[in-house]
């Protein structure tokens, strides 16, 4: 109802009770309620659409991104590094919700060990 005061909508159901008189009064209200109703739902539903054709794109790119940058890390890192580990428990998580059963331990990866000290979490 955007700028619409109270000094306004009085105007409006008086001049409403004048023109249509107290029978029909209420089922006009009735009817106009039904019709912004229906064009609220009109407008979410097109406004829903619309937002989502925008984020299919969007998160398209930003799938296409993760899987490079994971594909990136699993070529460019150690396994002995704190990066190396991480992308090999990812990866290791990633075959078990792919179908791996959880006890069967040639599809995890272990990472190798290496003499370097763990760091320290300071």
């Amino acid at each position: 109802m955007g700028n619409l005061g109270w000094a306004e909508i009085a105007v409006i159901v008086v001049v409403a009770l004048v023109v249509l008189g107290p029978e029909k009064l209420p089922g006009a209200a009735r009817q106009i309620g039904n019709v912004l109703r229906q064009v609220r739902k009109i407008s979410t539903g097109f406004q829903q659409e619309l937002q989502n054709a925008l984020d299919e794109p969007i998160e398209a790119e930003a799938r296409q991104r993760g899987q490079l940058a994971v594909e990136n890390s699993l070529q460019g890192s150690s396994p002995g590094t704190f990066e190396g580990e991480v992308v090999c428990e990812a990866a290791a998580v990633e075959n078990s919700l792919q179908g791996s059963s959880p006890g069967n331990e040639e599809s995890k990866t272990q990472p190798e060990q290496t003499s370097d000290p763990p760091p320290s979490s300071q």
